[in-house]
């Protein structure tokens, strides 16, 4: 019938005016009107009659999806080993896939070096610019950046306070647990443990356990991405009592020299191996199973192992730097006994850690003296040879590697992957000692 349709409409508009008194009414009454969950439940779907939010004392809760300005994730301030640090790489993917191109990125660089780091030094977001599309979140793949929950950024200073910096964009990854939990630990479900991935690589490498991805261990997480200086620390500590113990054995008593018999031409491949990475041996009994075991080699007349090899390159380095070659010493040496300086100790065999190491190798030999080395006037190919070669004092290989560096920099000659792994050596070998190559050059 004509009109039906109208009184229908308004029948609907009169119960919602009379729902939203009876609730309001009914929730007074109670004391609950500015309680949180009734509050949630009259801005929800399952809310009877209207209801007015009385901004800004109260606020519509946002959804875990709501998307507003990005920020950066960054290590907890209270975090035990790296506080702080970002979980952003400075890869740039973000502003490469940005529609209004609003991201703009300074990767960081290490001041000894001059080479780039994989974290940012400087990092701007213009916000009068962004659409808050979100894919700069969805395309990050170490999850360092993520859509925030704070609109109430109007100013009357466009020019500044517009323009989100490195620090106002960095946020501790508990603010980013607490505005969305349910995305938080989604992802940390898809990593398979709460970490960040770079730690997890690390970590996977040392045998370090991960923490298991359940909302109650996300506070038991680690999320520094240096893991590897960690297992390192935790296998020095390990291995300090049995170094201890050893040290105690050692001075308690001595290793008398024995007399051993060496027969390199009906030796087995795998003595010969032994007696090439014996130091306690004299050199030219080294030389001449090393040569032998070289031949053997090369003639593929046995099942070559790893071990085999690393102990004809251990003998090969031990007579060069005696500034010689194993042919050489070889031709020195006949079969019979010669004396062992000390108890057999085999420098292939893998020790329980660096420390251990250190306690079960042999003496060093002589380094060469820091006169017998003149960097300046070397070539950049002699500077290679001298930063990586273990035979010098570090204090020599320093020198080297700095004058080296200096030529690299100033491209002061073609440069080849030679000169930077001869450089990278002996930076690692200095870092290796506590210190840089600056500071054991000086």
């Amino acid at each position: 019938m004509y009109g039906t349709g109208i009184l229908r409409g308004l029948g609907i508009t009169l119960r919602h005016f009379v729902d939203t008194y009876i609730k309001d009414l009914e929730w007074a009454s109670m004391g609950k009107r500015t309680d949180p969950e009734v509050f949630a439940v009259r801005q929800g779907t399952q809310a009877r009659g209207l209801y007015t939010v009385e901004y800004p004392d109260e606020k519509l809760a946002t959804p875990e999806r709501f998307r507003f300005v990005p920020f950066l994730v960054v290590n907890n301030h209270d975090d035990p080993y790296a506080p702080g640090h970002d979980w952003c790489t400075s890869c740039g993917i973000c502003a490469k896939v940005c529609p209004p191109q609003c991201i703009w990125i300074v990767r960081g660089s290490d001041p000894n070096t001059g080479r780039p780091k994989p974290e940012p030094e400087a990092f701007y977001i213009d916000i009068d610019i962004c659409m808050n599309c979100g894919y700069c979140a969805e395309y990050c793949p170490f999850d360092a950046i993520k859509m925030d929950h704070d609109y109430e950024l109007a100013s009357y200073d466009r020019t500044t306070a517009h323009i989100h910096d490195k620090a106002r964009l960095s946020k501790e990854v508990r603010y980013w647990q607490t505005i969305a939990p349910t995305r938080a630990l989604e992802e940390a479900q898809a990593r398979g443990q709460w970490e960040h991935k770079d730690t997890a690589k690390l970590a996977k490498k040392k045998d370090i356990p991960m923490t298991e991805p359940v909302w109650e261990k996300r506070n038991a997480a680690i999320h520094n991405p240096d893991v590897e200086e960690l297992a390192r620390k935790k296998a020095a500590a390990a291995a300090a009592p049995k170094a201890a113990t050893k040290a105690g054995a050692a001075s308690q008593a001595a290793p008398q020299p024995v007399a051993i018999s060496i027969d390199v031409e009906n030796a087995t491949p795998d003595q010969l191996a032994e007696w090439a990475a014996d130091a306690g041996l004299p050199l030219p009994a080294r030389a001449a199973a090393a040569l032998r075991l070289d031949g053997l080699i090369r003639e593929k007349a046995f099942d070559i192992k790893s071990t085999h090899r690393k102990a004809v390159s251990a003998a090969k380095k031990a007579a060069k730097a005696e500034g010689t070659t194993i042919d050489e010493l070889a031709g020195s040496f006949t079969s019979g006994e010669v004396v062992h300086a000390a108890a057999p100790v085999a420098e292939v065999a893998a020790p329980e850690s660096a420390e251990v190491a250190q306690a079960e190798a042999p003496a060093p030999a002589p380094a060469a003296s820091s006169s017998a080395l003149d960097v300046e006037s070397a070539s950049p190919d002699q500077l290679a040879e001298w930063a990586s070669n273990t035979g010098l004092s570090l204090a020599d290989r320093a020198k080297a590697a700095v004058k080296l560096e200096e030529l690299i920099k100033a491209k002061a000659f073609d440069v080849t992957s030679n000169h930077r792994k001869a450089l990278s050596s002996a930076k690692k070998a200095a870092k290796e000692a506590g210190t840089t190559i600056q500071d054991a050059a000086g």
